[in-house]
C-alpha cells in the first residue's frame, strides 16, 4: 500500500534521476522483480516515517557505458536527495545494468 505522499515522491525522484547524465532508464533488479508480489514492484521506492518525512529511498537505475559507473551513481544518489527533501544518508543506488 502507498499513500500519496509516497508516490508524490516517487514521481520527483524519478523525473530528477532521469534527468542525471549517464542513466538509460530506471529498470529493478532481479531481487525487486522477485518481491513483486509481496510489495508494489518498482525501480523507485520510497520509505516514510511517522510524520511524513522520508527515511529511506532505494532506487535501480541502469547506466550509460560511456559514463563511470560511480560517478552516475553519486550524482543520481544527490539528485534524488534533493528532490525527495531527505538526506544524502538515506538514499541508496543500485546499478542493475550498464548499456
Amino acid at each position: 500500500m502507498t499513500t500519496p505522499r509516497a508516490d508524490a515522491v516517487s514521481a520527483a525522484v524519478t523525473d530528477a534521476v532521469l534527468a542525471v547524465p549517464g542513466v538509460a532508464c530506471l529498470r529493478p533488479g532481479l531481487r525487486g522483480l522477485l518481491n513483486a508480489a509481496v510489495r508494489r514492484p518498482g525501480a523507485v521506492r520510497v520509505g516514510l516515517d511517522a510524520t511524513g518525512s522520508v527515511r529511506a529511498l532505494h532506487i535501480e537505475i541502469v547506466a550509460r557505458s560511456q559514463y563511470r559507473t560511480a560517478d552516475v551513481a553519486r550524482a543520481v544518489r544527490t539528485a534524488a536527495a534533493g528532490a525527495a527533501a531527505a538526506p544524502p544518508t538515506a538514499v541508496k543506488v543500485t546499478v542493475t545494468g550498464i548499456v
